[in-house]
């Protein structure tokens, strides 16, 4: 028998390790996210079309789900939020679009 992993909590909130304020005067001190979308998930699949995926597009799909679901702009996202706190950030938003796929394990 497949043991399934526990499903991941309904909202997560990544504090920043410090205050961070965009050009526009917005200054963010966290990650508020939830379960994305599926209109989410598409624009950031978006990015990983084409017979070859370079790190450039997974980026480009990591950066464009997070900030969708946080609700922050893109160019916000991507200049401001450290890359650690963008990847903790992705992982989590990710294990919703894995937990729906079947291994193929038994």
């Amino acid at each position: 028998m497949t043991k399934h992993p526990a499903p991941p909590e309904p909202v997560k909130t990544i504090e920043l390790p410090e205050p961070v304020t965009s050009r526009s005067g917005a200054t963010y001190t966290e990650l508020n996210l939830s379960e994305p979308t599926g209109g989410q998930v598409l624009n950031a699949e978006k990015h990983l079309k084409g017979a070859t995926i370079g790190p450039a597009d997974l980026r480009m799909y990591s950066l464009t789900l997070v900030s969708q679901n946080a609700g922050i702009p893109f160019s916000d996202v991507r200049d401001l939020f450290p890359i650690s706190v963008i990847n903790e950030a992705t992982r989590y938003l990710q294990s919703f679009i894995e937990a729906g796929q079947e291994t193929g394990e038994n």
